[in-house]
């Protein structure tokens, strides 16, 4: 079973998150505090980490900063979500290797699995059918 990691202190965006992933057949756990966030990504080692930038303890940016520049984490695919549309945020976590860019506010439950499951490469999860 694939690991997510949801580094999100909004419990009720993180339980819409969890909700999707989960019945995809992930299994899903949570840091509301950025502060912790290392901690838990090397304890856990998931296949994908859903990062908010804008968290309480340390800055999101900096985290992704971190995951990439640790050799031993580099296969964690990386997710950055937040509710602000800066464009200076989008390209910079797309410069420091976040694979996808998510604004919270655009993106519902599903196209979030889909997402996830086309990055994860699960064919299931990404809601594409095989016939035979």
């Amino acid at each position: 079973m694939k690991k997510i990691l949801v580094l999100e202190d909004d419990l009720n965006i993180y339980g819409i998150y969890a909700e999707a992933l989960e019945a995809q057949g992930y299994q899903v756990s949570n840091v509301n505090n950025g502060a912790q966030a290392m901690n838990a990504i090397r304890d856990q080692m998931p296949d994908l980490v859903i990062l908010d930038l804008v968290m309480p303890g340390r800055n999101g940016l900096d985290i992704l900063k971190e995951i990439r520049d640790d050799s031993s984490l580099e296969k964690i695919k990386v997710v950055v979500t937040t509710n602000f549309g800066n464009e200076n945020n989008v390209s910079t976590a797309l410069d420091l290797g976040a694979n996808d860019y998510i604004m919270k506010y655009n993106v519902g439950a599903e196209e979030l699995s889909k997402k996830i499951a086309t990055l994860l490469g699960d064919i299931q999860g990404a809601g594409i059918s095989m016939v035979g």
